[in-house]
């Protein structure tokens, strides 16, 4: 499922219009971001933690240059789903 069928799908759910779902899923995840860029938790009740992640250093091998290489450490977006939503998506 793509933004657009998204969009679409909460629309029929909501009453809204396409276009006002597609301004709140920006806005949502304007929102996220900028708090997750600033170091904070996202905690979404029922659905999941958003938290920022470093991820250290490390060295990789090359098998076709025969090199080894170091990874730089880096930043990337952790999501760990609520026992809610796991148990939903079971049945």
């Amino acid at each position: 499922m793509n933004n657009k069928e998204f969009a679409m799908r909460l629309a029929k759910k909501t009453g809204l219009s396409a276009q006002q779902i597609a301004n709140l899923q920006n806005a949502f995840i304007d929102s996220v971001v900028s708090e997750v860029r600033q170091g904070n938790v996202v905690s979404l009740q029922g659905f999941g933690n958003f938290e920022l992640k470093e991820k250290a250093a490390r060295k990789m091998y090359n098998p076709t240059t025969q090199e080894t290489v170091i990874i730089p450490a880096r930043y990337t977006l952790g999501y760990k789903p609520s026992n809610t939503l796991k148990d939903k998506i079971k049945g």
